[in-house]
């Protein structure tokens, strides 16, 4: 009987692993997007932020980072499987002769359920680099994954600029950025369409469906089972009046 006891507090045990392991798991942080932030002497942002536990979308007229940037109309989106950032009429200040101009400019990124993967790309639409008002380089309207822009000599000593820009964190959080600008002189930073995903949903998932239950009423079966039995045993040693 100690042992059917035993055995059945140890089922009671697995039983409540399982039925906590039965529970939802949830994301650790939102999904979300925003048009522009700077880091260095002017800092800036996240600007026009959206987030897929707050505010989405979020869409602006214009924005300003005085003396580094300004827009046309900004939209962010973020739900619990994506994110997207667009900017129109992106204008950068690099230098006092050079600037980086586009019609638009966009990412996004997203988490597939089938596959259990996160993934984000970005485009351009009619993007330049000039010179003294002089289109000197056009950027691609699809970038590879972190791909960097070939300057000439008159801008190479100016900015480092890296298109579709791509990190993905130890969690497995994904950031992409259209546009990544570093100015070389001073290390001024500025981010231009950024979207970020988790590599999970933020909604509730079972991770044993449907079991929980059953365990739960077998563990309370072989507790009842067990304690009949100890009862029973008890009420049988108990001596017989003459």
């Amino acid at each position: 009987m100690n042992g059917l006891v035993k055995t059945a507090a140890a089922v009671s045990v697995a039983g409540g692993m399982l039925t906590l392991a039965a529970g939802p798991a949830f994301a650790a942080a939102p999904n979300e997007a925003y048009g522009a932030a700077a880091t260095g002497l002017i800092t800036a942002g996240p600007l026009a932020e959206a987030t897929s536990s707050g505010t989405s979308p979020v869409s602006l007229l214009t924005l300003s980072i005085p003396g580094l940037l300004s827009t046309g109309v900004v939209t962010d989106t973020a739900d619990d499987t994506s994110a997207s950032s667009t900017i129109a009429d992106p204008a950068v200040t690099l230098s006092g002769l050079a600037s980086l101009g586009a019609t638009t400019v966009s990412s996004s990124c997203s988490f597939d359920t089938d596959t259990d993967t996160v993934s984000g790309t970005a485009t351009l639409a009619d993007a330049m680099l000039s010179l003294a008002g002089v289109p000197l380089v056009t950027l691609d309207a699809n970038p590879t994954k972190n791909e960097a822009v070939v300057l000439p000599p008159a801008l190479s000593s100016i900015a480092s600029i890296t298109l579709n820009k791509q990190t993905t964190a130890g969690d497995g959080t994904l950031t992409v950025s259209a546009i990544a600008i570093t100015l070389l002189g001073n290390g001024q930073t500025l981010t231009l369409g950024t979207s970020i995903c988790n590599d999970a949903t933020l909604a509730p998932v079972s991770i044993l469906p449907g079991m929980a239950t059953p365990i739960g009423l077998g563990t309370l079966g072989l507790l009842a089972l067990g304690g009949t039995a100890y009862y029973v045993s008890r009420r049988r040693r108990v001596p017989v009046a003459a």
